[in-house]
Protein backbone atom coordinates (compact mmCIF):
# COMPACT_ATOMS: atom_id res chain seq x y z
CA UNK A 1 0.00 0.00 0.00
CA UNK A 2 2.88 2.74 0.83
CA UNK A 3 4.74 1.41 -2.02
CA UNK A 4 1.22 2.08 -4.39
CA UNK A 5 1.29 5.57 -2.56
CA UNK A 6 4.81 6.47 -3.43
CA UNK A 7 4.48 5.72 -7.09
CA UNK A 8 1.16 7.56 -6.82
CA UNK A 9 2.66 10.82 -5.39
CA UNK A 10 6.38 10.41 -7.92
CA UNK A 11 3.72 10.10 -10.55
CA UNK A 12 1.70 13.37 -9.51
CA UNK A 13 5.42 15.14 -8.83
CA UNK A 14 6.54 13.89 -12.69
CA UNK A 15 3.29 15.51 -14.02
CA UNK A 16 3.60 18.78 -12.01
CA UNK A 17 6.93 19.05 -12.72
CA UNK A 18 6.32 18.51 -16.52
CA UNK A 19 3.51 21.63 -16.45
CA UNK A 20 5.77 24.18 -14.37
CA UNK A 21 8.50 23.26 -17.48
CA UNK A 22 5.69 23.79 -19.93
CA UNK A 23 4.42 27.03 -17.97
CA UNK A 24 8.10 28.62 -17.47
CA UNK A 25 8.49 28.27 -21.42
CA UNK A 26 4.67 28.87 -23.06
CA UNK A 27 3.13 30.93 -20.20
CA UNK A 28 3.02 33.82 -23.03
CA UNK A 29 1.85 31.52 -25.86
CA UNK A 30 -0.89 30.41 -23.31
CA UNK A 31 -1.94 34.03 -22.55
CA UNK A 32 -2.49 34.99 -25.59
CA UNK A 33 -3.99 32.04 -26.66
CA UNK A 34 -6.59 32.04 -24.05
CA UNK A 35 -7.33 35.85 -24.91
CA UNK A 36 -7.70 35.20 -28.30
CA UNK A 37 -10.26 32.93 -27.99
CA UNK A 38 -12.08 34.46 -24.96
CA UNK A 39 -12.49 37.45 -26.78
CA UNK A 40 -12.66 35.81 -30.52
CA UNK A 41 -15.83 33.29 -29.44
CA UNK A 42 -17.67 36.45 -27.13
CA UNK A 43 -17.46 38.64 -30.77
CA UNK A 44 -18.79 35.44 -32.97
CA UNK A 45 -21.48 35.63 -30.13
CA UNK A 46 -22.05 38.94 -30.08
CA UNK A 47 -21.98 39.81 -33.68
CA UNK A 48 -24.23 36.58 -34.37
CA UNK A 49 -26.99 37.23 -31.92
CA UNK A 50 -30.72 37.31 -33.32
CA UNK A 51 -33.27 38.31 -31.35
CA UNK A 52 -36.18 35.86 -30.62
CA UNK A 53 -39.56 36.43 -29.59
CA UNK A 54 -42.67 34.98 -27.85
CA UNK A 55 -46.04 35.53 -28.08
CA UNK A 56 -48.09 33.42 -25.63
CA UNK A 57 -51.54 33.34 -24.01
CA UNK A 58 -53.02 31.39 -21.09
CA UNK A 59 -56.74 30.14 -21.21
CA UNK A 60 -59.18 27.62 -19.74
CA UNK A 61 -60.65 24.86 -21.64
CA UNK A 62 -63.97 23.39 -20.55
CA UNK A 63 -66.43 20.64 -22.84
CA UNK A 64 -70.14 21.64 -23.78
CA UNK A 65 -72.55 19.63 -22.51
CA UNK A 66 -70.55 19.37 -19.01
CA UNK A 67 -72.56 18.78 -15.64
CA UNK A 68 -71.32 21.51 -13.02
CA UNK A 69 -70.35 19.25 -10.41
CA UNK A 70 -67.95 17.48 -12.60
CA UNK A 71 -67.01 20.51 -14.67
CA UNK A 72 -63.25 21.23 -12.22
CA UNK A 73 -62.15 17.68 -12.92
CA UNK A 74 -63.59 17.09 -16.41
CA UNK A 75 -61.68 20.42 -17.77
CA UNK A 76 -58.87 19.86 -16.08
CA UNK A 77 -58.18 16.11 -17.88
CA UNK A 78 -59.09 17.73 -21.16
CA UNK A 79 -56.85 20.46 -20.47
CA UNK A 80 -53.38 18.23 -19.66
CA UNK A 81 -55.33 15.90 -22.71
CA UNK A 82 -55.01 18.68 -25.31
CA UNK A 83 -51.48 19.71 -24.16
CA UNK A 84 -50.21 16.10 -24.44
CA UNK A 85 -52.03 15.81 -27.70
CA UNK A 86 -51.35 19.26 -29.11
CA UNK A 87 -47.49 18.22 -30.19
CA UNK A 88 -49.33 15.22 -32.60
CA UNK A 89 -51.55 17.13 -34.04
CA UNK A 90 -49.41 20.39 -34.85
CA UNK A 91 -46.97 17.68 -36.69
CA UNK A 92 -49.47 15.57 -38.27
CA UNK A 93 -49.78 18.50 -40.65
CA UNK A 94 -53.49 18.80 -39.76
CA UNK A 95 -53.49 22.02 -37.60
CA UNK A 96 -49.93 23.63 -39.09
CA UNK A 97 -52.02 23.81 -42.94
CA UNK A 98 -55.05 25.38 -41.76
CA UNK A 99 -52.44 27.79 -40.57
CA UNK A 100 -50.22 28.12 -43.11
CA UNK A 101 -53.47 28.46 -45.80
CA UNK A 102 -55.09 31.43 -42.75
CA UNK A 103 -51.95 33.55 -42.25
CA UNK A 104 -50.69 32.62 -46.32
CA UNK A 105 -47.26 31.54 -44.76
CA UNK A 106 -44.90 29.12 -46.38
CA UNK A 107 -43.15 27.79 -42.90
CA UNK A 108 -44.55 28.50 -39.49
CA UNK A 109 -42.53 29.58 -36.13
CA UNK A 110 -42.13 27.51 -32.97
CA UNK A 111 -45.41 26.57 -31.85
CA UNK A 112 -45.32 24.44 -28.16
CA UNK A 113 -48.46 24.20 -25.45
CA UNK A 114 -48.21 23.07 -21.94
CA UNK A 115 -51.16 22.44 -19.34
CA UNK A 116 -50.57 24.00 -15.74
CA UNK A 117 -50.42 20.88 -13.51
CA UNK A 118 -54.05 20.46 -11.62
CA UNK A 119 -55.44 22.76 -13.30
CA UNK A 120 -57.74 23.22 -16.22
CA UNK A 121 -55.48 26.23 -18.15
CA UNK A 122 -53.57 25.58 -20.82
CA UNK A 123 -50.32 27.41 -21.92
CA UNK A 124 -49.79 28.34 -25.68
CA UNK A 125 -46.81 30.28 -26.95
CA UNK A 126 -45.35 30.70 -30.35
CA UNK A 127 -41.70 31.88 -30.75
CA UNK A 128 -39.97 33.42 -33.28
CA UNK A 129 -37.66 36.41 -35.25
CA UNK A 130 -40.69 38.59 -36.13
CA UNK A 131 -42.94 39.43 -33.14
CA UNK A 132 -45.79 40.63 -35.03
CA UNK A 133 -45.64 37.46 -37.00
CA UNK A 134 -45.23 35.57 -33.49
CA UNK A 135 -48.61 37.23 -32.63
CA UNK A 136 -50.69 36.68 -35.55
CA UNK A 137 -50.21 32.79 -35.55
CA UNK A 138 -51.11 32.80 -31.91
CA UNK A 139 -54.36 34.24 -32.82
CA UNK A 140 -54.59 32.03 -35.89
CA UNK A 141 -54.09 28.97 -33.62
CA UNK A 142 -56.73 29.96 -31.00
CA UNK A 143 -59.04 30.12 -33.83
CA UNK A 144 -58.36 26.60 -35.55
CA UNK A 145 -56.97 24.67 -32.67
CA UNK A 146 -60.57 23.36 -31.47
CA UNK A 147 -61.39 22.35 -34.51
CA UNK A 148 -58.72 20.07 -34.71
CA UNK A 149 -58.68 18.75 -31.13
CA UNK A 150 -62.60 18.14 -31.86
CA UNK A 151 -61.12 15.06 -33.60
CA UNK A 152 -59.44 13.95 -30.37
CA UNK A 153 -60.99 14.97 -27.53
CA UNK A 154 -64.32 15.75 -28.68
CA UNK A 155 -65.73 19.43 -28.94
CA UNK A 156 -64.24 22.16 -26.87
CA UNK A 157 -64.40 25.58 -25.95
CA UNK A 158 -60.72 28.00 -24.90
CA UNK A 159 -61.90 30.76 -23.18
CA UNK A 160 -59.22 33.48 -22.86
CA UNK A 161 -57.34 34.18 -19.26
CA UNK A 162 -54.05 36.10 -20.56
CA UNK A 163 -53.21 37.66 -23.92
CA UNK A 164 -49.68 39.03 -23.66
CA UNK A 165 -50.05 40.79 -26.98
CA UNK A 166 -47.57 41.52 -29.68
CA UNK A 167 -44.00 40.88 -27.49
CA UNK A 168 -42.20 44.08 -27.85
CA UNK A 169 -38.60 42.83 -25.58
CA UNK A 170 -36.79 39.48 -27.08
CA UNK A 171 -37.07 36.65 -24.93
CA UNK A 172 -33.22 35.71 -25.73
CA UNK A 173 -30.39 37.93 -24.33
CA UNK A 174 -27.17 38.34 -25.78
CA UNK A 175 -24.76 34.77 -24.33
CA UNK A 176 -21.31 36.70 -25.38
CA UNK A 177 -19.87 36.74 -21.73
CA UNK A 178 -20.75 33.05 -21.15
CA UNK A 179 -19.40 32.56 -25.11
CA UNK A 180 -15.97 34.38 -23.93
CA UNK A 181 -15.55 32.11 -20.86
CA UNK A 182 -16.01 29.06 -22.45
CA UNK A 183 -13.76 30.49 -24.92
CA UNK A 184 -10.87 31.46 -22.14
CA UNK A 185 -11.50 28.09 -20.57
CA UNK A 186 -11.49 26.54 -24.07
CA UNK A 187 -7.55 28.26 -24.36
CA UNK A 188 -6.58 27.40 -20.86
CA UNK A 189 -7.37 23.75 -21.41
CA UNK A 190 -5.72 23.41 -25.17
CA UNK A 191 -2.54 25.79 -23.16
CA UNK A 192 -2.24 23.09 -20.35
CA UNK A 193 -2.15 20.37 -23.00
CA UNK A 194 0.53 22.24 -24.65
CA UNK A 195 2.54 22.88 -21.77
CA UNK A 196 2.10 18.46 -20.91
CA UNK A 197 3.05 17.75 -24.05
CA UNK A 198 6.31 20.47 -23.91
CA UNK A 199 6.63 18.89 -20.58
CA UNK A 200 6.83 15.71 -21.88
CA UNK A 201 9.42 15.89 -24.70
CA UNK A 202 11.90 18.04 -22.50
CA UNK A 203 10.79 15.49 -19.68
CA UNK A 204 14.17 15.23 -17.98
CA UNK A 205 15.58 12.47 -15.85
CA UNK A 206 14.63 11.78 -12.27
CA UNK A 207 16.24 8.53 -11.84
CA UNK A 208 16.49 5.08 -12.28
CA UNK A 209 12.59 4.20 -13.28
CA UNK A 210 12.98 6.91 -16.25
CA UNK A 211 15.70 5.45 -17.56
CA UNK A 212 14.61 1.88 -17.29
CA UNK A 213 11.69 3.30 -19.14
CA UNK A 214 13.81 5.37 -21.63
CA UNK A 215 16.26 2.45 -22.52
CA UNK A 216 17.97 -0.47 -21.76
CA UNK A 217 20.86 0.76 -20.25
CA UNK A 218 22.77 -0.85 -17.39
CA UNK A 219 22.63 0.81 -14.30
CA UNK A 220 25.57 1.37 -12.07
CA UNK A 221 24.91 3.36 -9.19
CA UNK A 222 23.27 6.61 -8.34
CA UNK A 223 25.59 9.44 -6.71
CA UNK A 224 24.44 11.43 -3.87
CA UNK A 225 24.02 15.39 -4.01
CA UNK A 226 26.18 16.99 -1.65
CA UNK A 227 25.20 20.57 -0.68
CA UNK A 228 28.00 23.03 0.43
CA UNK A 229 27.72 26.27 1.77
CA UNK A 230 27.67 28.71 -0.87
CA UNK A 231 29.68 31.93 -1.35
CA UNK A 232 32.68 30.44 0.15
CA UNK A 233 36.10 28.94 -0.93
CA UNK A 234 35.13 25.40 -0.41
CA UNK A 235 31.76 26.12 -1.96
CA UNK A 236 33.52 26.29 -5.13
CA UNK A 237 36.06 23.63 -4.83
CA UNK A 238 35.90 20.48 -6.80
CA UNK A 239 34.46 17.74 -5.34
CA UNK A 240 37.36 15.44 -4.59
CA UNK A 241 36.51 11.81 -3.74
CA UNK A 242 39.76 11.70 -1.90
CA UNK A 243 38.87 14.93 0.01
CA UNK A 244 35.18 13.95 0.62
CA UNK A 245 34.30 13.02 3.95
CA UNK A 246 30.42 12.04 3.11
CA UNK A 247 30.16 8.44 3.41
CA UNK A 248 26.91 7.84 1.26
CA UNK A 249 29.47 9.37 -1.34
CA UNK A 250 32.29 7.30 -0.97
CA UNK A 251 30.27 4.39 -0.71
CA UNK A 252 28.41 5.03 -3.89
CA UNK A 253 31.57 5.79 -5.71
CA UNK A 254 32.80 2.42 -4.06
CA UNK A 255 30.10 0.50 -5.68
CA UNK A 256 30.69 1.86 -9.04
CA UNK A 257 34.10 1.00 -9.31
CA UNK A 258 33.19 -2.40 -8.77
CA UNK A 259 30.83 -2.36 -11.10
CA UNK A 260 32.53 -0.83 -14.30
CA UNK A 261 35.61 -2.85 -13.14
CA UNK A 262 33.83 -5.99 -13.46
CA UNK A 263 32.20 -5.04 -16.96
CA UNK A 264 35.92 -4.24 -18.11
CA UNK A 265 36.40 -7.70 -17.09
CA UNK A 266 33.98 -8.89 -18.72
CA UNK A 267 35.05 -7.20 -21.78
CA UNK A 268 38.65 -7.74 -21.35
CA UNK A 269 39.17 -3.51 -21.87
CA UNK A 270 41.12 -1.19 -20.39
CA UNK A 271 39.73 1.80 -21.97
CA UNK A 272 36.38 3.27 -20.33
CA UNK A 273 34.80 6.57 -21.82
CA UNK A 274 32.99 8.67 -20.06
CA UNK A 275 30.55 11.29 -21.13
CA UNK A 276 26.80 12.67 -20.56
CA UNK A 277 24.40 14.29 -22.75
CA UNK A 278 25.02 17.85 -22.58
CA UNK A 279 26.99 20.07 -20.68
CA UNK A 280 26.97 20.56 -17.11
CA UNK A 281 26.07 17.04 -15.81
CA UNK A 282 29.46 16.73 -14.24
CA UNK A 283 30.91 13.90 -15.87
CA UNK A 284 34.43 15.36 -15.22
CA UNK A 285 34.00 15.15 -11.78
CA UNK A 286 32.75 11.68 -12.30
CA UNK A 287 35.57 11.22 -14.41
CA UNK A 288 38.39 12.19 -12.02
CA UNK A 289 37.15 10.22 -9.19
CA UNK A 290 36.22 7.10 -10.84
CA UNK A 291 39.88 7.01 -11.55
CA UNK A 292 40.45 8.03 -8.28
CA UNK A 293 38.77 5.01 -6.87
CA UNK A 294 40.90 2.59 -9.00
CA UNK A 295 43.91 4.25 -7.52
CA UNK A 296 42.63 3.09 -4.05
CA UNK A 297 42.39 -0.64 -5.31
CA UNK A 298 46.08 -0.56 -6.38
CA UNK A 299 45.70 -0.35 -10.25
CA UNK A 300 47.72 1.71 -12.85
CA UNK A 301 45.46 4.04 -13.34
CA UNK A 302 45.24 7.20 -16.33
CA UNK A 303 42.77 9.90 -16.74
CA UNK A 304 42.53 11.39 -20.03
CA UNK A 305 41.06 14.82 -21.18
CA UNK A 306 40.40 14.37 -24.25
CA UNK A 307 37.55 17.71 -24.18
CA UNK A 308 39.65 19.37 -26.49
CA UNK A 309 37.48 22.44 -27.02
CA UNK A 310 37.04 23.02 -23.43
CA UNK A 311 39.24 21.10 -21.17
CA UNK A 312 38.03 20.92 -17.86
CA UNK A 313 40.54 18.38 -16.10
CA UNK A 314 42.83 20.95 -14.88
CA UNK A 315 40.01 22.34 -12.20
CA UNK A 316 40.11 18.78 -10.60
CA UNK A 317 44.11 18.37 -10.18
CA UNK A 318 44.55 22.52 -10.03
CA UNK A 319 46.87 22.97 -12.82
CA UNK A 320 47.88 25.82 -14.76
CA UNK A 321 46.92 24.99 -18.36
CA UNK A 322 50.02 23.57 -20.15
CA UNK A 323 50.78 21.68 -23.34
CA UNK A 324 48.47 18.25 -23.98
CA UNK A 325 47.16 16.03 -25.85
CA UNK A 326 46.36 18.59 -28.66
CA UNK A 327 49.66 19.74 -28.74
CA UNK A 328 51.07 16.45 -28.96
CA UNK A 329 48.78 15.51 -31.46
CA UNK A 330 50.23 18.59 -33.68
CA UNK A 331 53.65 17.86 -33.14
CA UNK A 332 54.22 20.48 -30.59
CA UNK A 333 56.05 18.10 -28.19
CA UNK A 334 59.72 17.15 -29.09
CA UNK A 335 59.41 13.52 -29.91
CA UNK A 336 62.15 12.82 -27.41
CA UNK A 337 60.87 11.77 -24.16
CA UNK A 338 57.45 13.12 -25.61
CA UNK A 339 55.20 10.71 -23.86
CA UNK A 340 57.25 11.72 -20.35
CA UNK A 341 56.39 15.40 -20.89
CA UNK A 342 52.73 14.04 -21.68
CA UNK A 343 52.10 12.32 -18.45
CA UNK A 344 51.58 14.58 -15.33
CA UNK A 345 51.26 13.06 -11.94
CA UNK A 346 48.95 15.73 -9.40
CA UNK A 347 50.01 16.54 -5.91
CA UNK A 348 48.13 14.19 -3.20
CA UNK A 349 47.06 10.49 -2.57
CA UNK A 350 45.28 8.22 -4.36
CA UNK A 351 45.11 10.30 -7.47
CA UNK A 352 45.37 8.38 -11.18
CA UNK A 353 48.20 9.65 -13.47
CA UNK A 354 46.81 12.66 -16.20
CA UNK A 355 47.03 13.38 -19.71
CA UNK A 356 45.69 17.16 -20.22
CA UNK A 357 43.75 18.06 -23.15
CA UNK A 358 46.37 21.13 -23.66
CA UNK A 359 45.19 24.34 -24.48
CA UNK A 360 41.74 25.07 -25.57
CA UNK A 361 40.92 24.76 -29.16
CA UNK A 362 44.54 23.92 -30.07
CA UNK A 363 43.57 21.66 -32.26
CA UNK A 364 41.19 19.79 -34.40
CA UNK A 365 39.26 17.24 -32.52
CA UNK A 366 39.35 15.29 -35.82
CA UNK A 367 43.06 14.16 -34.86
CA UNK A 368 41.67 11.79 -32.27
CA UNK A 369 40.90 9.32 -35.00
CA UNK A 370 44.52 9.54 -36.36
CA UNK A 371 47.23 6.99 -36.65
CA UNK A 372 48.90 8.90 -33.97
CA UNK A 373 46.61 8.88 -31.20
CA UNK A 374 46.22 5.38 -31.72
CA UNK A 375 49.92 4.21 -31.20
CA UNK A 376 49.78 7.01 -28.23
CA UNK A 377 47.04 4.72 -26.98
CA UNK A 378 48.73 1.00 -27.91
CA UNK A 379 51.40 2.42 -25.58
CA UNK A 380 49.70 3.73 -23.09
CA UNK A 381 47.27 0.22 -23.01
CA UNK A 382 50.84 -1.39 -22.26
CA UNK A 383 51.32 0.78 -19.16
CA UNK A 384 48.24 0.82 -17.04
CA UNK A 385 45.93 -1.04 -16.16
CA UNK A 386 42.52 0.95 -16.49
CA UNK A 387 42.62 4.36 -18.79
CA UNK A 388 39.54 6.96 -18.06
CA UNK A 389 39.07 9.33 -20.82
CA UNK A 390 36.56 12.69 -20.86
CA UNK A 391 35.20 13.49 -23.52
CA UNK A 392 32.26 16.08 -24.63
CA UNK A 393 28.95 15.73 -24.20
CA UNK A 394 28.32 13.40 -26.71
CA UNK A 395 24.67 14.82 -28.18
CA UNK A 396 26.15 17.92 -28.89
CA UNK A 397 28.91 16.73 -30.91
CA UNK A 398 30.60 13.33 -33.20
CA UNK A 399 33.92 14.03 -31.29
CA UNK A 400 32.76 10.70 -29.55
CA UNK A 401 33.30 8.88 -33.01
CA UNK A 402 37.07 9.77 -33.19
CA UNK A 403 37.68 7.77 -30.12
CA UNK A 404 35.05 4.81 -31.49
CA UNK A 405 38.20 2.30 -32.15
CA UNK A 406 40.26 3.13 -29.31
CA UNK A 407 38.01 3.02 -26.64
CA UNK A 408 36.10 -0.42 -25.01
CA UNK A 409 33.16 1.13 -23.19
CA UNK A 410 31.66 3.79 -22.65
CA UNK A 411 29.41 5.17 -19.22
CA UNK A 412 26.88 7.82 -19.89
CA UNK A 413 26.76 10.30 -16.91
CA UNK A 414 23.11 11.77 -16.21
CA UNK A 415 22.55 14.52 -13.82
CA UNK A 416 19.22 14.12 -12.02
CA UNK A 417 16.41 16.51 -13.42
CA UNK A 418 18.79 18.39 -15.82
CA UNK A 419 19.44 16.93 -19.22
CA UNK A 420 16.13 16.03 -20.86
CA UNK A 421 15.30 12.58 -21.87
CA UNK A 422 14.93 13.01 -25.35
CA UNK A 423 18.89 14.52 -25.24
CA UNK A 424 19.85 11.18 -22.99
CA UNK A 425 17.95 8.27 -25.46
CA UNK A 426 19.86 10.63 -28.04
CA UNK A 427 23.52 10.20 -26.42
CA UNK A 428 23.13 6.24 -25.92
CA UNK A 429 21.71 6.10 -29.56
CA UNK A 430 25.23 8.03 -30.64
CA UNK A 431 26.84 5.59 -28.72
CA UNK A 432 25.35 2.56 -30.62
CA UNK A 433 25.42 3.91 -33.51
CA UNK A 434 29.44 4.06 -33.29
CA UNK A 435 29.24 0.70 -32.37
CA UNK A 436 30.81 1.67 -28.61
CA UNK A 437 29.60 -0.95 -25.79
CA UNK A 438 27.87 1.03 -22.92
CA UNK A 439 29.09 0.04 -19.72
CA UNK A 440 25.77 1.20 -17.80
CA UNK A 441 25.43 4.97 -16.61
CA UNK A 442 25.27 7.18 -13.47
CA UNK A 443 22.66 9.26 -11.89
CA UNK A 444 24.26 12.01 -10.66
CA UNK A 445 23.72 14.54 -7.32
CA UNK A 446 20.78 12.32 -6.90
CA UNK A 447 18.29 13.89 -4.37
CA UNK A 448 16.00 11.20 -3.72
CA UNK A 449 13.07 10.05 -5.83
CA UNK A 450 10.47 13.08 -5.18
CA UNK A 451 13.39 15.87 -6.15
CA UNK A 452 12.55 16.40 -2.32
CA UNK A 453 16.34 17.77 -1.68
CA UNK A 454 16.44 15.01 0.47
CA UNK A 455 20.08 13.21 0.70
CA UNK A 456 22.68 14.86 -0.88
CA UNK A 457 23.54 16.82 -3.82
CA UNK A 458 26.00 18.64 -5.41
CA UNK A 459 26.39 21.29 -7.99
CA UNK A 460 27.34 24.95 -8.11
CA UNK A 461 29.38 24.91 -10.87
CA UNK A 462 32.65 22.51 -10.13
CA UNK A 463 34.54 23.10 -13.09
CA UNK A 464 31.91 21.77 -15.07
CA UNK A 465 28.93 24.17 -15.00
CA UNK A 466 30.09 25.97 -18.11
CA UNK A 467 28.93 26.64 -21.49
CA UNK A 468 30.08 24.90 -24.26
CA UNK A 469 31.56 26.86 -26.98
CA UNK A 470 31.35 24.31 -29.50
CA UNK A 471 31.62 25.81 -33.14
CA UNK A 472 33.66 26.67 -36.06
CA UNK A 473 34.37 29.54 -38.20
CA UNK A 474 31.64 32.30 -37.98
CA UNK A 475 28.90 29.37 -36.15
CA UNK A 476 29.11 28.91 -32.00
CA UNK A 477 27.20 26.66 -30.08
CA UNK A 478 26.46 28.65 -26.86
CA UNK A 479 28.23 31.77 -25.69
CA UNK A 480 32.09 30.60 -27.25
CA UNK A 481 33.21 29.79 -31.01
CA UNK A 482 35.62 27.77 -31.53
CA UNK A 483 39.14 28.96 -30.79
CA UNK A 484 37.55 32.01 -29.07
CA UNK A 485 38.95 31.48 -25.36
CA UNK A 486 42.52 30.53 -24.73
CA UNK A 487 41.68 27.77 -21.06
CA UNK A 488 39.12 26.24 -19.67
CA UNK A 489 40.03 28.10 -16.63
CA UNK A 490 38.06 31.34 -17.75
CA UNK A 491 35.02 29.95 -19.39
CA UNK A 492 34.67 28.49 -15.94
CA UNK A 493 34.54 30.61 -13.63
CA UNK A 494 32.50 32.70 -15.80
CA UNK A 495 30.32 29.29 -15.84
CA UNK A 496 30.49 28.82 -11.60
CA UNK A 497 28.78 32.03 -11.38
CA UNK A 498 26.22 31.47 -13.85
CA UNK A 499 25.40 28.09 -12.24
CA UNK A 500 25.58 29.83 -8.38
CA UNK A 501 23.42 32.49 -9.41
CA UNK A 502 21.25 29.50 -11.52
CA UNK A 503 21.26 28.05 -8.07
CA UNK A 504 20.26 30.48 -5.87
Amino acid sequence: MNQENTTSAFNGYKLLQMLIRGFKRLWIFALILTVALGALMGLRAWRGYTPSYTASVTFTVYTTGTLQSSTQTFNTATAEQMAKTFPYILTSGALSEIIREDLNLATLPSISAYAVDDTNFLDLMVTGRDPQLCYDVLQSVIKNYPKVAEMVVGPTVLELVDDSGVPTEPTNSRQWINQAKRGVLLGLLISVAAMLAYGYVKATIMGREDMEAASNAKYLGSLPRIVRKRRTKESRAPILLQNEEDRAYQDAFRLINLRVEKHLRKCNGKVLLVTSAIPGEGKTTVAFNLASGFVRQGKRVLLMDCDLRNPSVYDMTGQEVCDGIGEYLRGKIKKKNALEKLLHTPEGEQVPDVIYAGKAGSTSPELLGSEQFQKLMDVLRERYDIIIIDTPPCSMLADVSELADQVDCAMLVVRQNFASRASVVGSLTTLSEYDIPVAGYVINAFAGALGTGLGYGYGYGYGYGYGYGYGYGSYSYGKYGYGSYGSGKKSDKNADKKAEKKTT
